[in-house]
């Protein structure tokens, strides 16, 4: 599954970053979760629910 997502700059302290819904259907993520970057091994951005 490949969605796009605008890197936006709100305020002077950190960037927002919008999840499509798509996406956050297709994981069952609800309002509330907390998810973490991290980065694998070959430089990629992964997003992952913390449990």
């Amino acid at each position: 599954m490949s969605n796009r997502s605008i890197l936006q700059f709100p305020n002077k302290r950190q960037f927002s970053l919008t999840v499509p819904m798509g996406l956050v259907l297709a994981k069952g993520w609800k309002k509330g979760d907390v998810l973490e970057f991290t980065i694998n091994t070959k430089g990629d951005l992964e997003l992952h629910k913390v449990k």
